[in-house]
């Protein structure tokens, strides 16, 4: 029996360092999830309390394989996914005001965005640092990092009526020897305004962003710009009311791109093989919209401020017609997460989303094809001295568990509220499931 025993644990703990291997390769926030979420009333995992004040607050969590990755004061850290305990950390080139942007994990490395310009990238297994990149204009570095075949892109803000730089950057470390080498822009393009919160959507040829609009007004014409992505020169713009606030998103089911603004608009458009954009269609929300779109089954899922509160959106992707909206506690103004890890056996979707109000909890949204109300639910609200404002996106990791922080400067793990052996045995039904499924998918590749 004990023999027996022995070698269900070690298999168990094989088969668990397998899973997370494969899945680290993988691992990026992408606003999908296929993982059984926590769905009516989730349970605190762990919280763990970073720095003193605003310019030490955390950002949000990634999820890296079984360990998760965040960002406070001059630190990079990485802990435990199950415990929140430091596994390693490291000091940084400079610090994160707001801290609203998180690293991101890609090929191996840890990419941070920092103030006055400054881009860094980090061994993810060794967390030594790798190269910096300083800009020449400087700024805010507050726009999320996208990665793309050995690449990177990101941009930076100044000020709403002055200049700064969106940039490539070459990934890979050209000198070994030195942790701290400068590194050099493959472009740069300088635009009014700036780029603030603006991810990029990279395509095979080109670039898509959007920018601010150059002026105190939120009301003002503002672009969407495709640039050429090999030198960073323009190519095509739309003109759009107000400071894009969002990242560009592409919509492989419908060949479609959306983005929002903070006047209040969420955009749909098309790109060419030429990266010409055209076709802009709009949907008018009754407040600002800054949560990045969240396109799955022709639905399009966001959130608004509706004044002093916020509500969530559900849009018809194709049309941009209002299928239904529902008032939330507070204006959500990070992307959401969409998780399909219960559709196949219910046909419901569940969407979640933070709110920038007390008490700076998660509400979850259940979502299916011609449904035309809310059903809403409250997944969790933080103990009373946890409690704050939120601008955080919700990372999920492979076997459901939520990760987030609010702006008490704590970061969050949650669960289904469930018994321990409950818990248990959910984890290694999923496990066994998810090894399968890839090693199916690594056979299918040969």
């Amino acid at each position: 029996m004990k023999k027996t025993l022995s070698l269900l644990i070690a298999l168990i703990i094989f088969a668990s360092s397998f899973c997370m291997a494969v899945y680290a390769l993988s691992q990026a926030y992408t606003g999908l999830t296929s993982a059984q979420t926590p769905t009516t009333n989730a349970s605190l995992l762990f919280s763990k309390k970073f720095g003193g004040s605003y310019k030490a607050a955390p950002t949000p969590p990634i999820v890296v394989g079984d360990t998760i990755l965040l960002m406070s004061g001059v630190k990079l850290y990485k802990l435990n996914a199950e415990t929140g305990e430091e596994i390693a950390s490291v000091k940084m080139e400079g610090s994160t005001l707001y801290a609203t942007v998180p690293p991101l994990y890609a090929d191996g490395k840890v990419f941070v965005a920092l103030d006055d310009g400054i881009i860094q990238a980090f061994d993810y297994e060794t967390m030594k640092s790798l190269w910096v990149y300083t800009d020449s204009i400087g700024g805010q570095a507050i726009s999320p990092i996208t990665y793309d075949n050995g690449y990177i892109y990101t941009g930076f803000w100044v000020d709403e009526t002055e200049y700064a730089n969106y940039v490539c950057l070459d990934a890979s470390d050209e000198n070994i020897k030195t942790e701290t080498e400068s590194k050099s822009a493959e472009w740069t393009y300088k635009a009014l305004g700036g780029f603030y919160w603006a991810g990029c959507c990279v395509t095979d040829k080109y670039l898509v962003v959007g920018k601010d609009d150059g002026k105190k007004n939120s009301e003002n014409s503002s672009k969407i710009i495709s640039l050429n992505k090999s030198t960073g020169k323009a190519v095509s713009s739309l003109s759009v009311t107000g400071d894009i606030r969002s990242s560009v998103v592409y919509s492989a089911e419908a060949d479609t791109y959306y983005a929002s603004s903070k006047a209040g608009y969420v955009y749909k458009f098309s790109m060419d093989s030429a990266g010409k954009l055209s076709s802009l269609k709009t949907y008018k929300a009754s407040g600002a919209v800054t949560a990045t779109p969240v396109i799955y089954n022709g639905r399009l899922y966001s959130g608004c401020q509706n004044g002093s509160t916020g509500k969530f959106i559900v849009l018809d992707a194709k049309t941009m017609k209002e299928i239904y909206t529902c008032d939330m506690l507070g204006y959500p103004q990070a992307s959401m997460l969409v998780s399909t890890g219960y559709e196949e056996a219910t046909g419901k979707v569940h969407i979640y989303s933070t709110y920038n109000a007390k008490p700076g909890g998660i509400t979850v949204f259940e979502d299916s094809q011609g449904q035309t109300s809310a059903v809403k639910t409250e997944l969790y609200t933080p103990e009373s001295d946890m409690q704050q404002y939120c601008i955080s996106t919700i990372s999920a990791g492979e076997y459901g568990t939520l990760y987030y922080k609010n702006d008490s400067g704590n970061i969050f793990a949650l669960t289904e509220a469930k018994t321990g052996v409950q818990s248990i045995l959910q984890r290694i039904i999923t496990m066994i499931k998810n090894i399968i499924a890839k090693i199916m998918a690594l056979l299918s590749n040969k």
